[in-house]
């Protein structure tokens, strides 16, 4: 009687494991999921701009597909797809598209719309125009494309007017989905599978099953509704679990949850023999022990004399197995517990289960570990594709050459730059967040979005701090601040505005007038994100032909050797006195392995930012050719 609650509340027990068990691995794969595609709808947002600056360029569109490819691996294709006889030039079709070819070894570009390829009707062009905002398809074979099963992501591009003139697209391949789906295995005899908001197959482990059939099909002719209510469930984006009786002597625990960004909803197929296996054979095991048990006792009682000797015979040779890896080889049984013959098995028995239970902790410390490293990689992938990270930035001007580079102490840090061109100005900035570490990543995130958002509402840096600073305070619970400098540079005439927010103060260097490097003069007012409506104070400064500004963080200054002496602000002013002229791609480059050769095999303490801009208004300095993607 026992024996049989025992059993029955274990088996209540690993069904509830084996629920929590599927629910988080099948909830985290979706997150893995849904942070690639966010990836891609960002690298699609970041890469927007740029076509609206080469929008006079036709061609040049054709660099900048590329570009949003080669910076994003996981994208197979990108197109700028534009209205009927936008160019009347190109004709009814111009739509630059790039994709990877065949082995993803090199990026071809070529033109997209034809006679037999009309996109204006196709639904990744379609259904966001219709919708006026953002769609990904459902996977598709694109004949005249791709020549791909995928899905795209579509961003509907608008003008000054609020006309939509485009739709922006990211392709990515179904290869990529169906191997994120099958990563996930829970059991041996465990499947997986994905359907669209159509209810389509867009993973399933009959390959000819995938876009070709439902998760209804099977179900038309069946008297059992279950398969048919799962399938409504999952087209519907719920997320929960069912049990299917596939058979009179087979059942299966569907677990399944929705891809939110998307629309299609992944599930989880474990059988009943895969859950319980484990507890089954332990209740064969247990029967097995028993039965031997009676055996042992029954021979006890007739071999009197030997019943001393055996069982430290077998406790011996259980220990000996024990000690050879194997913890969960069972221990004789006594018939004695109280003399000391019991003790010693007590005790072998606490160090077996202590053992066992150490093995079992540290694997799951293990796979915990590896799972946040493993999500600290992809929020780092996340973070540095919100920054700009392609230089020369603006290739088609020769005024103005600019490059700027992020280091991060950790996994994810604290401190931003970011920088675009509008009506001949150019808005720059560099910022630090208190802390590092995820917080400072996520408050980072948010002051450069915040940035790229108001900058272009305001055209007095004060007022563009002051809003920034506004939006930072509320509800600020982890009173986190931002350091930061903001400029805004006139390139017809050099005049630099700019606005101080607690930050180092920028260095300039070059042009014939300037002298030495020297610190700009800055007022200090109050970090970001700590007191609303503080007042800040801007200031005015002229440039001159050739002149260099060097914006950082204290992490360059304050990077420490094995002695912990600082890099000090001495040392950035002897190197910039040597750098006069140059680029500041070289000037950032060098001050970066200025910087290693300080530290040596110091660990860094602090996120390092450098961004370095030289003004040319006569275009004296050429314009490079050379396009640096930085990572």
């Amino acid at each position: 009687m026992a024996f049989a609650s025992f059993y029955h509340a274990a088996r209540r027990q690993v069904q509830a494991d084996a629920e929590r068990h599927a629910r988080s691995s099948l909830n985290n794969t979706v997150l893995q999921m849904d942070n690639v595609l966010h990836a891609v709808e960002v690298a699609v947002a970041n890469n927007a701009c740029q076509v609206a600056s080469f929008a006079h360029r036709p061609d040049s569109l054709y660099g900048v597909v590329r570009r949003m490819l080669a910076a994003n691996p996981l994208i197979s294709g990108s197109a700028i797809a534009f209205e009927p006889d936008y160019y009347p030039e190109h004709g009814r079709f111009f739509s630059p598209y790039a994709y990877r070819t065949a082995g993803g070894d090199s990026i071809a570009v070529k033109q997209l719309g034809t006679d037999n390829y009309d996109y204006h009707h196709m639904d990744w062009y379609q259904i966001p125009k219709l919708l006026d905002k953002p769609y990904w398809s459902e996977p598709y074979f694109d004949d005249g494309g791709g020549e791909i099963i995928m899905t795209t992501y579509s961003l509907p591009l608008y003008d000054s007017t609020g006309r939509m003139y485009a739709i922006f697209t990211a392709d990515l391949s179904l290869e990529w989905l169906t191997q994120m789906v099958n990563s996930l295995q829970l059991y041996p005899h465990s499947y997986n599978l994905m359907v669209g908001r159509s209810g389509a197959y867009l993973a399933h482990p009959i390959t000819e099953r995938i876009l070709d059939e439902t998760v209804f099909t099977a179900t038309l002719d069946m008297a059992d509704t279950t398969i048919a209510e799962l399938g409504r469930r999952m087209t519907a984006g719920e997320e929960g679990f069912m049990t299917i009786q596939n058979d009179s002597l087979s059942t299966s625990y569907v677990f399944y949850a929705p891809v939110k960004r998307s629309g299609w909803s992944m599930a989880v197929a474990c059988t009943y023999k895969d859950i319980f296996s484990g507890v089954d054979s332990m209740r064969t095991r247990v029967l097995a022990i028993a039965g031997t048990g009676l055996l042992l006792l029954l021979l006890f009682c007739l071999y009197d004399i030997r019943q001393l000797v055996r069982p430290l015979r077998r406790l011996a040779d259980a220990t000996r197995t024990i000690a050879q890896g194997n913890l969960t080889a069972p221990l004789p049984p006594l018939r004695r517990r109280g003399d000391e013959m019991g003790m010693l098995y007590d005790s072998f028995h606490h160090m077996q289960h202590s053992l066992a239970d150490y093995m079992d902790e540290l694997a799951r410390t293990t796979a915990n570990k590896e799972r946040i490293e493993s999500e600290l990689r992809i929020a780092s992938d996340i973070q540095m594709g919100m920054i700009p990270k392609i230089f020369p930035p603006f290739p088609d001007r020769k005024d103005i050459d600019l490059y700027a580079t992020l280091t991060p102490a950790k996994e994810v840090g604290g401190d931003l730059y970011d920088f675009f061109v509008e009506d001949d100005r150019l808005y720059f900035t560099v910022g630090d967040v208190s802390g590092k570490g995820v917080p400072a990543s996520l408050l980072m995130a948010v002051t450069r979005s915040l940035f790229r958002t108001m900058a272009p509402h305001f055209k007095v840096p004060a007022d563009i701090v002051a809003a920034l600073n506004d939006a930072l305070s509320d509800s600020n619970e982890s009173n986190m601040f931002v350091t930061l400098f903001l400029g805004v540079l006139n390139l017809k005439d050099g005049t630099l505005r700019y606005c101080n927010a607690g930050h180092n103060a920028p260095v300039r260097f070059g042009g014939t007038d300037s002298g030495d490097p020297a610190f700009i003069p800055v007022n200090p007012n109050l970090a970001l994100g700590l007191f609303k409506g503080f007042p800040y104070l801007e200031q005015e400064m002229r440039l001159e032909a050739g002149t260099s500004l060097l914006l950082y963080t204290d992490g360059v200054t304050e990077a420490e050797d094995l002695t912990q002496q600082l890099f000090s602000d001495e040392r950035l002013l002897n190197l910039l006195a040597r750098e006069c002229g140059s680029r500041p791609a070289r000037v950032v480059e060098h001050l970066m392995q200025a910087i290693r050769t300080h530290t040596a095999e110091a660990e860094q303490n602090d996120d390092i930012t450098i961004l370095c801009l030289s003004y040319e208004p006569n275009g004296e300095r050429e314009a490079s050719n050379e396009h640096i993607i930085y990572r």
